[in-house]
């Protein structure tokens, strides 16, 4: 499973209303996972196994609000964490870049599938 998180848009980048406007129009309320018992038994989601998945971080190397240096830091935070850069890459790059995150999005799954 591949997530993607934006939390507040600060300083955008070129392209960055319309990239905004597609991003509203395509979300969707989802409520997968709110009465899944596998989710809520605790078996899963425990700090025993807090680092069993692999993590994969592409920072989005033209990011105007955070920068790429502090990306790879919070990355830091979690150890064991691959980090990927992707070249001209705004806030929001699977917006901004769709087809080149694909490539190391791609790489990741078949790297840990």
């Amino acid at each position: 499973m591949v997530c993607l998180v934006t939390t507040v848009l600060l300083p955008l980048n070129d392209g960055a209303v319309q990239d905004l406007t597609l991003a509203m129009a395509a979300l969707r309320p989802s409520r997968r996972f709110r009465n899944d018992a596998t989710m809520m038994d605790g078996a899963v989601l425990t700090a025993e196994r807090y680092g069993a998945a692999r993590r994969v971080c592409v920072v989005a190397e033209e990011d105007a609000s955070w920068s790429a240096e502090f990306q790879r830091r919070m990355a830091s935070w979690n150890p064991g964490t691959e980090v990927r850069g992707l070249q001209g890459a705004d806030h929001m790059p699977m917006l901004s870049k769709p087809r080149e995150l694909s490539e190391p999005l791609m790489e990741v799954a078949d790297k840990y599938s």
